[in-house]
């Protein structure tokens, strides 16, 4: 057994434009590290935001703590909360924000399909 941690004084603060006031703490190595999903838990902290952009992979969010809107190719949003997930495609625009903070699992793999009632 490999213990992970994933508490916020676990996770850095990543670079990059699409990231306002986010976090990330990664469970897994990333996809063709010999990995085949990546794993990671994604903190948005109040008025976070991860911009618009194409998923590279096929992407699940799960929201496990706070609340906040996703939208995807539409880029009409939607609120999300606590024990719910949206799945984007490969290549879909999505985006992520918050005013009040989120704690997310985000996994992302190649050929990763959502669970569906009767698969």
């Amino acid at each position: 057994m490999e213990r992970l941690r994933f508490a916020p004084d676990a996770a850095f603060i990543p670079r990059g434009e699409l990231l306002d006031g986010v976090t990330v703490a990664p469970l897994t190595a990333r996809p063709g590290s010999g990995s085949p999903v990546q794993a990671a838990i994604f903190r948005l902290a109040p008025n976070g935001r991860l911009r618009r952009h194409p998923a590279t992979l096929p992407q699940v969010l799960a929201v496990l703590e706070g609340s906040g809107r996703v939208s995807g190719s539409d880029g009409e949003f939607q609120p999300i909360g606590p024990g719910e997930a949206v799945f984007w495609s490969a290549g879909e625009e999505h985006e992520t924000e918050t005013d009040t903070g989120l704690t997310a699992l985000i996994l992302e793999a190649d050929g990763l399909q959502p669970w569906r009632t009767g698969s």
